[in-house]
């Protein structure tokens, strides 16, 4: 990163300089203690479970002479440079506000219920081609996450594609103005953290569209057309531009057919004309994902060409998508995370294979009252779509299992665990060679461990 003076992060944080020299200069902004080194600033974060300020003096020791502290904690040595500021994850944020500004790169801010990550991913994989570009890492996409991705800058960068999470109303418009993008992506409103909005997805929606409450003229949004929210913004009278995507025509650039075997291919319709493409997934859903990427990739001027390269080398986070084959078993692996919305996309894609279907689904999470009917849905659901073998892991996901069976599936083809120990005890007595199995919950239920335990088998 570019040097900053301690002046510098006086007046980026609004902060008191307790002691030191404003004229010393730090290299790095560092929240976690193992990192430091004698040039670096400390900012001690108070989490959910430790307050960062008790490791200030481990990092004194390691040579750091530069610290933020809050107004609640005292830090009393004489040889360093120590920034009040009111509250420390704030002022990490205003640091990385300031640092971004620093720089004229263009921001792509990515966010949605689902499919953000991919997209993020896929753009990124488009605009890379063209211009050296800055993207937020694994699930780097919190008050954090973004902070720590923007500091990551330098003058090499050109533009930065930037996911944005968020679990209440609020939080989009804090790291929209941290990144200060100039395009934005909606990818579509959904149940993720549906358990936090009184009023549902009709509130999910109003806090994702506060990435674009100060756009003008000068930017542009680009939301899935075929989303049943979003696609009412094309009767709105709006400051800024709006551009849509998806399945149905009367979009901006739709989809004109596909086909999906290991690869999906389709043709797109934009501005009247077509074009072809192949994406490394066997994903509908991620076709649409895949059209925000080009969208953006034609509105930076990245050639059609170079646009179909970037897409075909697409390669998604980990645990997103992730298919992998051993002892002629195809896994596919979307554990990272899960929500009602991606869960049913999922088995959208297990049902599309022609080999016998095994679902491990673990729990949903934070979906509050929605919780026992939306575990009763995919239930139903894998009954429509004929999975044949149903593996259910965790403390809710008995009610998929219960469900399923009461629509008609075959209770002696029906498993439930309550977490990925058990299963992963009796796992290879359930799935067979040349099996597809599918792999998704929720983070916390980990059933990542039951792909590496395959991987590293």
């Amino acid at each position: 990163m570019k040097k900053l003076s301690v002046k510098e992060l006086v007046i980026a944080t609004n902060g008191k300089l307790l002691c030191g020299d404003e004229n010393i200069l730090i290299d790095n902004v560092v929240i976690d203690s193992r990192e430091v080194n004698t040039s670096s600033l400390f900012i001690p974060i108070i989490g959910e479970i430790h307050d960062a300020h008790k490791f200030m003096d481990n990092c004194y020791q390691s040579g750091c002479r530069t610290f933020l502290i809050d107004e609640n904690h005292t830090f009393d040595k004489e040889d360093i440079n120590l920034i009040q500021v009111k509250d420390t994850t704030i002022a990490f944020g205003s640091i990385s506000k300031y640092y971004r500004n620093l720089f004229d790169v263009d921001c792509i801010a990515v966010t949605g219920s689902t499919g953000k990550t991919t997209t993020k991913d896929m753009t990124y994989s488009v605009v890379n081609t063209k211009y050296k570009t800055l993207k937020n890492l694994e699930n780097l996409n919190n008050e954090i996450g973004v902070p720590k991705t923007l500091l990551n800058l330098d003058d090499t960068y050109e533009k930065m594609i930037i996911e944005m999470g968020m679990q209440h109303k609020g939080e989009i418009n804090y790291l929209k103005d941290l990144a200060n993008p100039r395009i934005a992506i909606i990818t579509k409103i959904g149940m993720a953290h549906i358990e936090f909005f009184e009023n549902g997805k009709q509130g999910i929606f109003d806090a994702k569209m506060e990435i674009a409450n100060t756009f003008d003229d000068n930017n542009i949004l680009i939301v899935n057309g075929d989303d049943d929210y979003l696609k009412t913004l094309k009767t709105k009278n709006l400051k800024y531009k709006l551009l849509t995507y998806g399945f149905d025509s009367s979009n901006d650039m739709y989809c004109k057919k596909y086909s999906i075997s290991d690869v999906a291919n389709f043709t797109i319709v934009y501005q009247n004309k077509e074009y072809e493409f192949t994406i490394p997934t066997p994903a509908k859903h991620n076709i649409l994902n895949a059209m925000a990427a080009i969208i953006t990739g034609f509105i930076l001027d990245i050639d059609y060409l170079d646009i179909k390269e970037g897409l075909a080398n697409y390669e998604s986070s980990k645990n997103r998508m992730d298919i992998f084959r051993k002892d002629d078993i195809t896994f596919i692996n979307d554990s990272y995370n899960a929500n009602y919305d991606s869960m049913m996309a999922m088995i959208d894609v297990l049902s599309s294979y022609e080999t016998r279907k095994v679902a491990i689904l673990g729990d949903m999470y934070e979906l509050g009252k929605e919780e026992e009917n939306t575990h009763k849905e995919v239930g139903k659901y894998l009954k429509e779509k004929n999975i044949d073998i149903l593996i259910t892991v965790g403390h809710i996901s008995n009610i998929i299992n219960e469900s399923a069976i009461k629509h008609g599936f075959d209770k002696n083809n029906s498993y439930h665990y309550n977490d990925k120990d058990e299963l992963l005890k009796e796992i290879n007595s359930l799935i067979k060679k040349n099996d597809t199995v599918l792999i998704k919950a929720s983070n916390g239920v980990k059933l990542f461990e039951i792909a590496n335990y395959y991987k590293e088998k």
